[in-house]
């Protein structure tokens, strides 16, 4: 393990992720942890700018930075020289950053012990994450402690949003005919090729059996502009008199706005992607849906929430078809019934 160090001495930390929502979603507990044992340090968060609407505010990081405001490499060299870091914490392994925090001269460098520019580095930690022994944000965590003995292994979040937020989402899903206060579960149907997804016709025979049981609940179907065809499809393979209750909203939220519908909703059914992450740290009532193998099964991907679900095929190396709309329907009634 790399030498400790003098945490007086660190003022100005920068911790990155530059890849996937959920990827940043499962970062987040870390930073939790450089604040509380870095806590007068300035922390910065290097992220894609399309997390702007989630994270902005959000209480443990002081500065977002978004590397996609800085296409260049002369361009990015110059901000991270300028900000004169203490340290850098490089979740996400990419050769372009380590060698860019190395030429700038950061002093303390984290990073994995495993890729052959590691050497970039001077604080590794050896972990194949590959083998998904552990789960994400464990892994990430453990990036800290090459430095520190003071970690906590504790998945905290603090997300949070204003009552004029709610307010403002309320007035926008009542031109949808949907009321935040009515009752509505979630089901996020894609995942943009990060997951094996379940098929379509699984959760359009899913909504046929829970539509009349629970008429009484909205059903609200999420996902990205570009996920608008898959929604479309799920929606046509849905007996008619069945869509009554289904309100589509793809494409039609921002991250901040989608965090506060699912923060309200009494169920969030998905497949391993992004949105699970923001329920998991919400601590919401989650079915997932998940493969058997590494690097994609739930020990490492799963939602962090005490009441997630997780629906698996039956078989080793099985096709994603093996989970059933009997066993989703069940599920949900169980975890509703909670």
């Amino acid at each position: 393990m790399s030498e400790k160090i003098d945490k007086s001495k660190i003022k100005n930390i920068l911790v990155t992720r530059t890849d996937k929502l959920g990827d940043v979603i499962l970062t987040l507990p870390l930073i939790s942890e450089v604040r509380r044992i870095f806590p007068d340090a300035k922390i910065s968060f290097l992220i894609q700018s399309f997390l702007n609407d989630l994270l902005l505010g959000y209480e443990d990081i002081d500065e977002l930075i978004f590397i996609d405001k800085y296409p260049t490499c002369g361009e990015r060299f110059d901000l991270i020289k300028k900000k004169a870091f203490d340290m850098v914490i490089n979740v996400f392994p990419d050769y372009e950053l380590a060698t860019l925090f190395f030429t700038a001269d950061i002093r303390h460098r984290i990073g994995t012990g495993y890729r052959w520019y590691s050497f970039l580095y001077n604080h590794k930690v050896k972990e194949h994450r590959k083998f998904c022994e552990k789960h994400e944000s464990q892994y990430n965590l453990n990036l800290l402690k090459s430095v520190t003995d003071e970690v906590k292994d504790e998945f905290i979040y603090k997300f949070k949003y204003t009552p004029f937020e709610k307010e403002a989402l309320s007035i926008k899903l009542r031109q949808h005919n949907l009321d935040l206060n009515s009752g509505y579960i979630i089901i996020h149907p894609g995942s943009r090729s990060s997951a094996r997804d379940i098929p379509l016709n699984t959760l359009a025979e899913f909504i046929e059996l829970f539509a009349p049981e629970y008429h009484n609940l909205g059903i609200v179907l999420t996902g990205v502009k570009d996920e608008s065809g898959t929604v479309g499809i799920l929606i046509n393979g849905i007996e008619k008199e069945k869509r009554v209750r289904i309100v589509n909203l793809c494409g039609l939220l921002n991250l901040k706005e989608l965090l506060i519908l699912i923060d309200n909703s009494s169920l969030f059914i998905s497949n391993s992607t992004g949105p699970i992450h923001i329920a998991g740290a919400l601590k919401k009532k989650i079915i997932g849906f998940y493969p058997n193998e590494a690097p994609v099964n739930d020990k490492r991907w799963g939602p962090l929430s005490p009441d997630a679900l997780i629906l698996n095929p039956k078989t080793s190396g099985g096709s994603m078809s093996e989970i059933t709309p009997r066993e989703i329907f069940d599920n949900a009634i169980l975890l509703l019934k909670k």
